[in-house]
């Protein structure tokens, strides 16, 4: 290895044999470089007086854009180093910051340029990648590796979570790319939510032998394309996937306007019927207005309305959730 001053014109931007991540320009990078210069030298490797990049993809990029013509950089000598080394200087060099989708990247890269069979994997190099050596981790970074770009993105772009992304890791192709557009992109859920629509909606398609496109055009035509609301979107799922819900929520409508109580109480049944309890809302004003509703509430009590009400939820609770 030496230290020299290689010409930006002599580097192969096209080969990005040992590049990880997002392959979208840092802006931060570029003004960086271009107010104090490039201070961590690239590590390059001569082939043929043509320079491969092993580390120092972006820092490099955004020097050419810069219009900066050589760059002190590592170079090693085309037979001087070895793939798998050139693979350990991007671990090292970039550990700390390593994300699990580059990790899993990495763990393809020395599978494919390294040759390196399933038990050497999984016994030399998890470890090395800071990874628990077991099959089921290996089966989990090689499936987030072997993802299409488009996914990658979304998750280097900070669209979705890493916990997302592998929930969709476990998924069909076709499938996964539709939840991703359709569904992760335009509306805001977290891992628990994620995983509950997901699962709702490939249980709709087996139950209904319909597609997943089919499923979500139906949503969609129910509440509308443009800024989706996550709530929306779960409750239409579950009444999809669950259609007594729908029977069920009419019925705790129609038995709540029964009761004609005052405008200041409100009743709520849990979200999607999911538990057995209703809950009482009020505003008061006063310890006078208190008295009134708590009476008021009382004489409810007693003719049996609340006991209908109840009954209602845990009917809703128990409805067709048996597929």
């Amino acid at each position: 290895m030496k230290l020299d001053n290689i010409l930006i014109s002599k580097i192969d931007f096209d080969d990005d044999t040992y590049l990880l991540g997002s392959r979208i320009d840092s802006p931060l990078l570029l003004n960086s470089i271009k107010e104090i210069g490039l201070i961590n030298p690239p590590i390059l490797r001569d082939k043929n007086h043509v320079y491969q990049i092993i580390s120092g993809y972006k820092r490099l990029k955004a020097c050419k854009e810069l219009g900066i013509e050589e760059v002190f950089s590592r170079v090693y000598k085309s037979g001087e180093i070895s793939n798998e080394e050139c693979l350990k200087i991007v671990f090292y060099k970039n550990q700390e910051r390593l994300s699990d989708m580059e990790r899993a990247e990495l763990l393809l890269k020395f599978k494919r340029l390294c040759g390196l069979e399933q038990n050497e994997l999984i016994q030399r190099v998890l470890p090395i990648l800071g990874i628990v050596p077991s099959r089921k981790n290996f089966e989990k970074y090689k499936r987030l590796a072997e993802l299409e770009r488009e996914i990658k993105d979304a998750f280097y772009s900070q669209k979705i979570s890493i916990e997302q992304v592998i929930i969709l890791s476990e998924m069909p192709s076709p499938i996964r790319i539709e939840i991703l557009n359709r569904v992760l992109l335009k509306c805001k859920m977290n891992t628990n939510e994620t995983r509950e629509v997901v699962r709702e909606i490939i249980d709709i398609t087996a139950r209904d032998k319909r597609d997943v496109k089919e499923i979500i055009d139906e949503i969609e035509i129910k509440i509308g394309q443009r800024d989706v609301k996550t709530d929306l979107l779960r409750r239409e799922v579950k009444l999809m996937r669950y259609p007594m819900l729908a029977r069920v929520e009419e019925e705790f409508k129609g038995c709540l306007k029964s009761l004609n109580l005052p405008k200041d109480v409100t009743v709520h049944h849990p979200p999607f019927f999911e538990g057995n309890y209703i809950e009482f809302r009020m505003k008061i004003e006063s310890a006078q207005r208190l008295s009134e509703i708590l009476s008021y509430l009382a004489s409810v009590l007693h003719n049996g309305l609340l006991n209908k009400l109840l009954g209602i939820v845990k009917e809703g609770k128990q409805s067709d959730r048996s597929f």
